[in-house]
């Protein structure tokens, strides 16, 4: 194989991991180290993206791609978040996701309480759709970037005046951690130190973004953190084979995925029969730690059954402007669970999904 086609597959391999466009990705490869052509994050860059990663992905809502994240530029001491355009409640009501992400992420103050959003997150510039992010006292570097008409100094004036009226003061322009953050770590240290402990992974994840699309069948993809362990569930409709086993080869790759082993596994898959034909939703549930000795564990419970959040769902990711390639993959319009939202079954799952 030629120099340059070598350099075309690596650069179509990372982007089945990134989502970045083919000349994002091939400039990124060029004379770099094929053993590493991810790069990995140190401290505190991994703190920062696990932190939005956390915040960011842990689902509740219906976006364009599978977390809400078009794709992600990275370098060893940066990155660039693409954000969807707009985010879906349970009402269908249409948000703008730079918004979202504002809510999500912007340090305020419950004095006596606790800090809401990312403590020690601070804003640093607007150029255009780009918002600059980083951590008191670092040299980290996070760039949200919004839609071209996205107005972020608007958007972070708005919170400021609501915040202020509320009586809970916003930090994300303060230049040293505040008391309130500092009694934040010192009131929660158990939680701190935990998640601490995952961010090489949430890093790691934000980093591939794309796998949730690329690698997996799931429709719908939910994240949260529970003591020292990120944990997923990752639902796939009746009809359409779960392909666990790829996904899992592909997060683990020994050149393009992460370090990690298989701890424990419980799955639900019966090779005589097709997974899918139950009534009941079956999981399959993988628990994977470092293959080194960094701390922190994943597990991932890959779902299977009858419509769970189905119903009606293909239509509201189409609206949101979803690939359909990825839809036709993932909710085919033949499926007989992806029919009308109106339909019995998935109108009594409605609670679920608002909580998806």
């Amino acid at each position: 194989m030629t120099s340059g086609g070598r350099l075309q597959q690596l650069a179509r391999t990372r982007q089945l991991y990134t989502g970045e466009p083919f000349a994002v990705a091939k400039n990124a490869m060029r004379g770099r180290n094929n053993l590493h052509p991810i790069h990995s994050s140190p401290l505190p860059q991994a703190h920062l993206e696990a932190e939005l990663f956390a915040k960011l992905c842990g689902g509740g809502q219906w976006w364009a791609h599978p977390l809400g994240l078009s794709h992600v530029q990275s370098t060893t001491k940066s990155a660039v978040v693409h954000l969807d355009s707009h985010t879906t409640f349970g009402s269908g009501t249409p948000y703008a996701r730079s918004s979202h992400a504002l809510d999500q992420l912007l340090p305020s103050a419950e004095p006596g309480v606790q800090v809401n959003g990312v403590v020690g997150l601070r804003v640093v510039g607007i150029d255009g759709s780009d918002l600059h992010l980083t951590l008191v006292d670092s040299e980290c570097h996070v760039v949200l970037r919004g839609i071209p008409e996205t107005d972020w100094a608007e958007a972070l004036d708005e919170r400021k005046r609501r915040y202020e009226r509320a009586e809970a003061p916003p930090l994300w322009q303060q230049s040293k951690l505040t008391s309130f953050e500092e009694a934040h770590i010192r009131d929660y240290p158990e939680t701190w130190k935990a998640e601490r402990g995952l961010d090489w992974l949430g890093s790691a994840l934000l980093r591939r973004i794309a796998i949730f699309q690329t690698f997996s069948t799931a429709y719908s993809t939910r994240s949260w953190i529970t003591g020292d362990e990120w944990i997923f569930e990752l639902d796939t409709v009746r009809g359409i084979r779960l392909e666990h086993d790829v996904f899992l080869r592909r997060l683990m790759d020994p050149v393009w995925g992460l370090p990690l082993r298989t701890e424990r596994r419980h799955c639900s898959c019966r090779p005589e029969r097709e997974l899918g034909d139950s009534r009941f939703t079956l999981q399959c549930t993988y628990n994977l730690v470092h293959s080194g000795r960094n701390r922190g564990g994943l597990q991932l419970r890959f779902r299977h059954g009858p419509r769970v959040y189905a119903g009606g769902t293909r239509s509201k990711l189409e609206a949101l402007g979803s690939p359909i390639r990825w839809l036709d993959r993932v909710l085919p319009g033949h499926s007989p669970d992806v029919g009308s939202p109106s339909d019995a079954f998935g109108s009594a799952w409605s609670t679920a999904e608002e909580s998806h």
